[in-house]
């Protein structure tokens, strides 16, 4: 008794050590995965080992930074455009150390959209996305982390089938999780009418200890290399509120025509090239632009391989600099400590923050985590919001009427350390205005929390504690 008693200390203590040391870098996790030690320091090991280590995944993506000789001298070209102030004069200096941060971290390039389309929910996107890929002549790129094998889904298929068979060179890539539920037979549709597939990390074994946790979250259509589509929205029927389960589903997502189509067009081929070791950068796929519009933006594209958190620093920049309005939409919400007290600390300094979350959660468990980080907010002065008409799945973030940001992203952990995600910055007024009144129409569907109401214990401390503790698998 007492052998095996001072064995199970032994292995406790050891590991206990093992994981101070790996997540030095992430304190915030670190109490969760010693008290799944505590209780079992096997399955505790097992499950950090499944979802928490991080530590081999530099030889895991090292493959991903090969293809870059296509884009270095775009973007040395690009760093000494702004070491030179020249593209940024009619831009504001907030704006301008911005661009600066994203090209540096992620090799966000500053383009120059013709058109932006802001797509509110499923049905407005898919009416346009059909149209388009029905149009294709050349090339159809997607990249999704759900796709079903339902009517929605169906309907994309079928015109994939027929302009593959035209000629159209269509790809895909499905995220191995996100997409496990997909029919062979739906597959099969596909590969015999010659579209290429490709997984992204598939739930195969041994493999799949390494890479379960790394999921690819990005929702990317790429159309001849000058439409493009980036957001929040996946492919199936819950996402144009078709399920019973869910009902109404709140979501947006982006259609972009013009320059910055080719820093999406590169996300993916950056992707398809780790996937298969085929370098598809050439001309064919990425063409020299007809026109340059004057909707400034940059495509921030992020992942486990960054050696930066380029989405994180984005947001992080975004609210420590804003000196109006900060307007943040995110259906998952588990901040680290510093974002915290980023949104803290432009409440208290006057900035008018609104914080606009899921109030009908399709996941409890990030729901009552969520819960857990308002009290503080409220009391600082951050206006937070539930909302009620539906499941609330959109993520964006506007700031000062000026810049505004839609993606794959949620405000968690998840997003800014482990998922593979990508955002769109935009540098525009106008565009902007129509974001946000997009997200001032949710707040007529969303109830407003009161400091009483978020001090309610058995809600905000009790079960979101409980479920905080499960942070680190979310």
């Amino acid at each position: 008794m007492l052998i095996g008693l001072f064995i199970y200390s032994i292995l406790t203590f050891s590991l206990s050590l093992l994981i101070i040391f790996l997540e030095r870098k992430n304190p915030e996790k670190i109490s969760s995965w010693l008290l799944y030690l505590a209780i079992n320091p096997l399955l505790g090991l097992i499950i950090y080992l499944l979802f928490g280590c991080t530590y081999l995944k530099e030889s895991l993506f090292r493959s991903r930074n090969l293809p870059e000789e296509f884009l270095e001298k775009e973007v040395l070209m690009q760093k000494e455009v702004i070491a030179e102030k020249k593209i940024y004069l009619q831009k504001s200096f907030k704006n301008r150390q911005l661009a600066k941060l994203l090209l540096r971290s992620s090799d966000a390039i500053l383009t120059r959209s013709t058109r932006i389309k802001i797509l509110n929910n499923g049905d407005e996107k898919f009416k346009y996305l059909l149209e388009d890929l029905n149009k294709a002549q050349k090339s159809i790129h997607l990249e999704y982390y759900i796709f079903r094998s339902d009517r929605i889904g169906n309907k994309i298929q079928e015109v994939l089938v027929r302009k593959s068979k035209e000629g159209v060179k269509v790809r895909i890539i499905f995220d191995g999780l996100g997409s496990r539920k997909l029919s062979p037979s739906f597959l099969e549709e596909l590969k015999e009418a010659g579209v290429e597939i490709e997984w992204f990390f598939p739930l195969r074994f041994p493999q799949v200890l390494r890479t379960l946790n790394y999921r690819n979250h990005r929702k990317l259509i790429i159309i001849d290399g000058v439409i493009g589509y980036c957001g929040g929205i996946n492919v199936g029927n819950e996402y144009c509120s078709l399920d019973p389960k869910y009902g109404f589903w709140r979501d947006i997502h982006l259609r972009i025509e013009g320059p910055s189509v080719g820093s999406l067009q590169t996300v993916f081929l950056k992707d398809w090239y780790y996937l298969t070791h085929q370098n598809l950068f050439s001309e064919e796929y990425l063409p020299s632009p007809s026109e340059k519009g004057e909707i400034l933006t940059q495509i921030i594209a992020g992942g486990p391989d960054s050696p930066q958190e380029p989405i994180k620093e984005n947001i992080f920049s975004l609210i420590v600099t804003a000196e109006k309005e900060i307007f943040l939409t995110t259906p998952y919400f588990i901040p680290d400590e510093s974002m915290v007290w980023a949104l803290r600390s432009a409440a208290l300094r006057g900035v008018k923050v609104t914080l606009v979350l899921q109030g009908r959660p399709d996941h409890k468990i990030t729901y009552y985590a969520s819960s857990t980080y308002l009290p503080e907010l409220v009391r600082a002065g951050v206006g937070v919001y539930r909302y009620q008409k539906g499941i609330l799945h959109s993520k964006v973030i506007t700031i000062d009427g000026e810049i505004g940001v839609i993606g794959s992203t949620n405000l968690d952990i998840r997003s800014f350390q482990i998922d593979f995600e990508c955002s769109v910055v935009i540098y525009n007024s106008e565009v902007v205005r129509e974001i946000i009144k997009s997200q001032e129409d949710d707040l007529k569907y969303s109830h407003f929390l009161t400091e009483e109401a978020v001090e309610d214990w058995f809600t905000y401390t009790c079960k979101g504690t409980l479920a905080r503790l499960l942070s680190p698998l979310l």
